[in-house]
């Protein structure tokens, strides 16, 4: 129960973070991230909560391995004023099994339950334009759950916006 109440709290305030940040002043991006917080990789928006390039931010996604459909959410920031910052992030990667079986994987559950989470880390390069154009970002992503950490990566590329 304290899984899916987590999840669906953190859907919203994704949400509703979403609403909040559409002012086009604010630094936008649309990427796709191969690796990463989804395992295999995701489709995602990113917004920063204050115009600029640096500062702090927020991101979440959409990503599909095999039975599991993924959603990355993290509080991000970029240190840098220029295009190339550097990026860090933490975040949860929240997980919904189209099978109600135990299929094995334990990344991010423990039972039988069609929910799980897994925590992330963020630290990377990240590059924007000056104005609008491509994105292009290179993380190393640690997964973290109560059995393990595992060290992992991620690429994305992408749209970036005011």
């Amino acid at each position: 129960m304290i899984k899916k109440l987590t999840f669906s709290t953190l859907v919203l305030l994704c949400f509703f973070s979403i609403s909040f940040a559409q002012e086009t002043s604010k630094r936008q991006a649309i990427y796709v991230e191969l690796g990463g917080a989804a395992f295999m990789g995701s489709v995602n928006y990113d917004f920063r909560f204050k115009p600029g390039n640096d500062g702090l931010g927020a991101r979440f996604g959409l990503g599909y391995v095999p039975d599991v459909l993924i959603v990355p959410m993290e509080l991000n920031g970029l240190v840098g004023k220029n295009r190339v910052a550097f990026e860090y992030g933490v975040g949860i990667s929240a997980a919904y099994f189209t099978e109600k079986h135990n299929s094995g994987n334990q990344t991010f559950r423990d039972d039988d339950s069609r929910f799980g989470i897994i925590f992330h880390g963020k630290a990377g390069i990240r590059i924007t334009p000056a104005n609008n154009g491509l994105f292009f970002n290179f993380n190393c992503t640690p997964l973290i759950n109560t059995e393990e950490t595992r060290l992992w990566f991620g690429l994305g590329l992408g749209y970036s916006w005011h």
